[in-house]
């Protein structure tokens, strides 16, 4: 027996859903510790599931060192988990439904197809205005004609403001009403809109929303804003469509790459990996795009198998779609912001010993830990889903040191009103990005335009999602 106090029931598991453990059943009994038998258990009530989050939470979570030795297990269970914490925790997370959140890491959400910012509408006042950010092709909203910029000033008839915004929000993920303005370009001004009524659908949104091309000067620019990621809801639909992507920008001779991380708070690390692998400079299956480092007891069981290097060490694909190798400069630009996190962090942390990453926008979050989805398939009474942080993630020279988020090389605030359509080359982040590529200045980035002021966010919409803030090794599910 590897371990004698503590067996290991959820190493397999993790091995599976990372796509490492491939032998056979035979094979895995031979190679796993063995565990006694448990006596049956009653699995009705909070006890049983708090007992069961107990369980996983001593094995895999990276602070089990940490951990209370008797909590009371007839509380809540999501007040239980949290009462498991580390103080250095900020990320694991509970749910109360496990298909709820496998669907929203994959970006299924019941919505109306749109994401938003709260701003305050001036500094004095208690008037809060919710401000798109974009809006996803195919939904309601999209529909509608609704587009980035819109100004939503009431829901269901009512205003917002500082005391009931919480309110106003939660009534969006329903069908609603909403009285908005757009801004004309031609008369300077904000201009209000007829009454719009919105339904809500389950959306699956694509992480890869807008792909283009500049010619500016000499440059050939690829331009790629990709929200979340996530590699496809039953295949791999979404890496292989950015595959495409990156296939059509070398074939179209691009020579630098513009990647939108600003609004990406996350997701899978086998799609960070597949982006990685393409954009990367010199990279190929021998090189380490990232290491992961979990517990004593994880650690030891990885490194007691033949493949443990592999577990604990991601190489880059090789992918004969790479462009990094074309780049004139050998410079990737990413646009950040203050929702860029996890797996997009993962991107500049994992490409910057391979080559120059260069950041334009604003802090990012500073997400340098992951986790893996649990589920109990072993109770049917239990259908709690669970996020813990269980490795922290370094880079091929074991750098992670980014806690407090990377700061941009150039700083540019991307909330500026009237908020530019993703595209648009006087946009801010994106005209900077030109600017810098070519010399061309299409819009002095780090100074609003006279017609603009730059607006302090309350709240996003993109915090509510489950992918927010999130780096997920694969989906595996985790069984006892």
């Amino acid at each position: 027996m590897i371990f004698e106090n503590r067996g290991l029931k959820y190493a397999a598991a993790i091995l599976l859903g990372m796509g490492l453990f491939v032998s056979c059943a035979k094979e895995e009994e031979e190679i796993l510790p063995v565990t006694e038998e448990e006596p049956a258990a009653d699995t009705t009530g909070v006890a049983a599931i708090n007992d069961w989050i107990y369980g996983v939470m001593d094995e895999v979570y990276y602070w089990t060192d940490q951990m209370p030795e008797a909590p009371d297990n007839k509380q809540d269970p999501s007040d239980y988990f949290d009462a498991l914490l580390s103080s250095e925790d900020r990320f694991s997370f509970i749910i109360p439904d496990y298909e709820e959140l496998m669907n929203s890491l994959n970006g299924v959400n019941m919505e109306a197809g749109y994401e938003y910012m709260l701003v305050k509408e001036d500094q004095s006042g208690t008037g809060v205005l919710a401000v798109l950010l974009y809006v996803k092709e195919g939904s309601p909203a999209d529909e509608a004609g609704l587009k980035r910029g819109d100004v939503i000033t009431k829901i269901n008839g009512q205003s917002i403001n500082t005391s009931n915004y919480k309110d106003m929000v939660g009534q969006l993920s329903s069908n609603h009403s909403i009285i908005y303005k757009r801004y004309d370009e031609e008369v300077a001004a904000y201009e209000e809109q007829p009454e719009l009524s919105l339904s809500v659908m389950e959306l699956a949104e694509n992480p890869s929303h807008l792909d283009t091309v500049y010619t500016v000067g000499s440059h050939k620019v690829g331009y790629y804003v990709y929200n979340f990621f996530s590699p496809g809801l039953n295949s791999n639909e979404y890496d292989l469509e950015m595959d495409q992507i990156i296939s059509d920008f070398k074939a179209q001779g691009v020579s630098d790459i513009v990647l939108d991380l600003r609004y990406n708070s996350g997701g899978a690390i086998s799609s960070a990996t597949n982006l990685g692998s393409l954009l990367g400079k010199g990279v190929d299956d021998s090189k380490v795009f990232y290491e992961n480092k979990w517990n004593k007891l994880m650690t030891d069981y990885f490194n007691s198998q033949a493949n443990g290097d592999d577990i604990l060490r991601g190489k880059f694909k090789n992918k004969a779609e790479n462009i990094g190798n074309s780049l004139s400069s050998g410079r990737i630009y990413v646009l950040i912001g203050s929702r860029t996190a996890s797996a997009s962090e993962l991107i500049i942390n994992g490409l910057e010993p391979y080559m120059d990453v260069h950041l334009i926008g604003e802090k990012t979050v500073g997400k340098n830990v992951g986790s893996v989805p649990i589920d109990d398939t072993k109770n049917p009474e239990n259908p709690y889903g669970l996020l813990p942080i269980v490795f922290k993630i370094f880079n091929s020279q074991g750098e992670s040191e980014y806690s407090h988020g990377f700061a941009p090389d150039v700083e540019v605030k991307d909330f500026q009103l009237p908020l530019k359509a993703l595209g648009d080359i006087e946009e801010p982040l994106l005209a900077m990005a030109l600017q810098m590529i070519s010399g061309v200045n299409a819009r002095i980035g780090q100074e609003p335009a006279s017609n603009m002021r730059v607006a302090e966010p309350i709240f996003s919409s993109i915090d509510q999602k489950a992918h927010t803030n999130r780096l997920i090794m694969e989906v595996p599910s985790l069984q006892k």
